[in-house]
């Protein structure tokens, strides 16, 4: 990543974040296989900035979000939070900071407890970290769902008593009832219909301005992510593709991924020939992820050496990244389709292997049930024999 000018702007910075969740194991307990949720994802976070996180389904955008707030421990990697060292301290020492590192869950009815009333579900936190003493609760939890646009009267309800907007504001209420420096937004609005969206995004962006907040704003929701963000990543089976301001990520798109994303975009006029990018195939499963460009399989420009070198993730312009090798040099090229073709060589030797080894035991169980058979016939004759004997004796 390209070297920060201020330190004390940076309130979050990831380098090389990995979280990898165990499929099978031996016997004896070692891991032998991995779903790859988020690999080697890098960027940095100023404060009172957005940064939105876009891509499909399936590819690692919550993880990501989930795993930065200790949520789920990290396998690899670092994090930094307010120059802190956060990724691998203790869950005492951690519990500390969780005020200050707070998420808005995408399902507000599930992240709801249904026993408690809208007054208990934004309160408990901030009296359980002292933010706020018994005798100014109610005052003080009457004040965030103002601030939040929640009638006073709300404080006794339960949260079946709301529609998904109103439910939204009380979890941004709970959120916020801690006094947080960042907060993780996992698909806030992406459950509500687009009139609610446009408030929760505009209240989003006032609460901002407000109370100086920083965001994590994950979504799928490209509309979305240009109106609230400052910066924007693009993450394909768990690894970052594109990363830049929104202004070069809109303007000036990178990888191919990116502008298929772009593609989908509706246009609001009839007028405008729409140049539909569509992706071959399905999404490769994360527990097997392909050699090489995690993307090459679906992807319209791909290259020998996509098949089989992972491109580097660099910065291609100021502030803007790719992980792409239609932007290597000349040099770069060379090198890498060479060490491409040493790739393939080596393949192909090892596939004849795996050839060999299958042929020879498919030989072997061919012969070994040969070998079976002809000794239970030979059993079988032998026993006929006996009793042709023993039938000779008696009569004799």
């Amino acid at each position: 990543m390209a070297q920060v000018e201020n330190k004390n702007d940076v309130l979050l910075e990831v380098k090389n974040l990995k979280k990898y969740f165990v499929i099978d194991k031996t016997l004896l307990g070692k891991p032998t296989r991995f779903l790859r949720a988020v690999d080697n994802v890098s960027f940095t976070l100023k404060r009172g900035k957005t940064i939105g996180i876009v891509g499909e389904s399936g590819c690692g955008k919550t993880t990501m979000g989930r795993t930065i707030l200790r949520l789920y421990d990290v396998t690899g990697g670092e994090v930094w939070f307010n120059g802190e060292k956060v990724s691998d301290i203790s869950d005492k020492e951690f519990d500390k900071l969780r005020p200050n590192m707070q998420m808005i869950f995408q399902d507000p009815y599930a992240s709801l407890s249904p026993r408690l009333t809208v007054g208990e579900i934004i309160g408990e936190a901030a009296l359980q970290h002292k933010i706020v003493d018994k005798e100014h609760y109610k005052s003080y939890v009457l004040q965030v769902m103002k601030m939040c646009g929640l009638q006073p009267h709300y404080y006794e309800r339960y949260p079946h008593e709301f529609s998904g907007g109103q439910r939204q504001r009380i979890c941004i209420a709970r959120a916020l009832a801690l006094k947080p420096q960042l907060v993780v937004c996992d698909e806030p609005v992406s459950a509500l219909d687009v009139s609610i969206q446009a408030q929760i995004i505009n209240m989003l962006k006032d609460l901002q301005k407000e109370l100086g907040l920083t965001y994590l704003f994950i979504s799928h929701d490209l509309s979305v992510v240009k109106h609230i963000s400052d910066e924007v990543g693009v993450m394909y089976l768990g690894s970052m593709m594109e990363y830049g301001s929104k202004e070069s990520i809109f303007n000036n798109t990178l990888h191919p991924y990116t502008k298929a994303l772009f593609s989908a975009v509706p246009v609001p006029d009839p007028h405008v020939k729409m140049n539909r990018i569509i992706l071959k195939g399905d999404i490769p499963s994360p527990i097997n992820p392909p050699k090489g460009c995690k993307f090459h399989t679906r992807c319209e420009h791909c290259m020998k050496v996509c098949e089989y070198v992972n491109p580097e993730y660099k910065e291609i312009e100021p502030g803007h990244f790719c992980a792409c090798h239609l932007y290597n040099s000349e040099e770069e090229q060379k090198t890498l389709t060479e060490k491409a073709l040493e790739l393939e060589r080596l393949a192909e030797i090892e596939r004849q292997e795996i050839e060999a080894k299958q042929k020879e035991y498919e030989e072997q169980k061919f012969f070994g049930k040969v070998k079976i058979k002809t000794l239970g016939f030979l059993k079988a004759a032998k026993r006929e024999i006996v009793n042709l004997f023993k039938k000779d004796d008696s009569n004799g």
